[in-house]
């Protein structure tokens, strides 16, 4: 892989895995060359909500409605459940101190499934 984008992004990507495994989920980098890109990230799921979408981006500058309308393409072709954009908190390595972005009426179905009230 001589893309230096490629690169960094693959290895911004490889970190989410990570720590999605380090806190217990069974996450894996979804494979290249899908004819529907369904995200970054699979293998996080749940039996009612249905598979979650994760769309990683490690860029310099925000485009969060660009990057949003990316996440809903590819939440719609992994089955229509919930999903998140991760992105990249400059000059920040720790994966957990990373920002994840989602639409409000996720977070309130994901407070609701949880037993908030």
């Amino acid at each position: 892989m001589s893309n230096p984008a490629k690169q960094k992004g693959s290895a911004y990507e490889r970190l989410i895995v990570d720590a999605l495994n380090d806190a217990g989920f069974n996450a894996e980098r979804t494979r290249a060359g899908w004819a529907d890109d369904r995200g970054d990230v699979h293998g996080v799921s749940h039996p009612v909500l249905g598979n979650f979408t994760f769309e990683c981006k490690n860029h310099r500058r925000m485009d969060l409605a660009g990057w949003m309308g990316e996440l809903e393409r590819e939440r719609t072709a992994n089955g229509g459940g919930l999903g998140v954009v991760v992105h990249k908190k400059i000059g920040v390595a720790s994966a957990d101190q990373q920002y994840a972005t989602l639409p409000l009426w996720m977070l309130v179905q994901l407070l609701k499934e949880a037993g908030y009230r």
